[in-house]
């Protein structure tokens, strides 16, 4: 006897009241995925927690390795904030020949202010040349015994562009002019120090890469002494049909754990650093009556420096628990 045929109504009916089973399937298997990777994640912490001495000589290594690019990083953003500062107050010094009067002097002065490379502009006397330095220099008594005023008339200009070719452009602009005897720009220096700012960020990256090369060393070797103490439960692992990527996930995590302490210690370390160097330095400033402060890191580059600690200690970690648990046989 034949079954009594369902008609497409019904058949559409039928799937419609069927639960959906992919979703709910996906979601199990994620959250299931994600309970296994949190539990071996807390096993990998407790597995360190459980040799302290072993974990804090690794952290502390890895800590130290980065330290001094981190240091060098610090050096070079506190040399171009004082740049910064020092360019921001760069000033172009104008001497006049000693015949012209002060009128066509402030009248040079005047028409130099129009100008767009300027800022500012202020005409310096002889006279007042001479006050100024008599009382910086405390020679008062021997500069009022001279016959004549040896100071010539200046104008100080603030440029509008610190760039090198603009000040160039401006120094031979000043340079034309009839009146003008003399045109100084101590800049020198500031190109020097920007040079060596430019060096140390050459050296500063250089010096990274060593560090993640060491770092490969220093994690890779905690991670295979870490596999030989656990030899024989790889092995019941493997008979029982554990995957190699299964076995060394708790390495795994083990590495990122270590590479992210190190981070975070490197930048507390650089702190402390930073710190004492500040107090001598503010000694030392104070005699030349100036004042600066040391900076230290912001915080995306102190989260770059501990996300750099813990991705590289996490490809250590990767490739060498992959080759040296494939070499276990079980």
């Amino acid at each position: 006897m034949s079954s009594p045929k369902r008609n497409p109504t019904q058949q559409a009916k039928s799937r419609r009241k069927q639960p959906p089973r992919s979703r709910g399937n996906e979601q199990s298997s994620f959250s299931k995925r994600l309970q296994i990777h949190r539990k071996t994640a807390k096993n990998s912490l407790k597995r360190m927690a459980e040799s302290p001495a072993s974990s804090a000589m690794t952290t502390f290594v890895i800590a130290v390795a980065l330290l001094l690019p981190a240091l060098l990083f610090a050096l070079n953003g506190n040399i171009t904030a004082a740049l910064n500062n020092f360019e921001s107050q760069a000033q172009i010094t104008a001497y006049l020949e000693d015949d012209v009067p002060n009128d066509r002097g402030r009248e040079v002065s005047d028409g130099l202010l129009t100008l767009e490379s300027t800022t500012t502009v202020e005409f310096i006397t002889s006279g007042q040349a001479l006050e100024e330095f008599s009382s910086a220099s405390g020679f008062d008594q021997l500069l009022g015994d001279l016959a004549s005023n040896p100071l010539p008339a200046s104008i100080v200009i603030s440029p509008s562009d610190i760039s090198p070719g603009a000040l160039d452009s401006l120094v031979s602009e000043l340079e034309a002019i009839e009146e003008v005897s003399f045109v100084q720009l101590d800049n020198r220096w500031l190109q020097r120090l920007a040079a060596i700012s430019d060096f140390i960020v050459i050296v500063a990256q250089l010096l990274m890469v060593i560090v993640v090369l060491g770092l490969f060393f220093i994690v890779g070797n905690t991670i295979k002494l870490a596999i030989e103490n656990r030899r024989n439960e790889i092995r019941v692992i493997k008979l029982v049909g554990g995957t190699d990527m299964f076995i060394a996930r708790p390495f795994l995590y083990s590495g990122l754990f270590f590479g992210l302490a190190g981070g975070v210690l490197a930048c507390i370390l650089q702190l402390i650093v930073l710190i004492i160097f500040n107090s001598s330095l503010q000694n030392l400033l104070s005699l030349y009556e100036g004042s600066f402060q040391l900076q230290g890191f912001g915080v995306l580059p102190a989260i770059a420096l501990v996300l750099c600690g813990g991705i590289s200690a996490w490809i250590s970690a990767l490739m060498v628990s992959l080759a040296n648990i494939r070499a276990i046989d079980p």
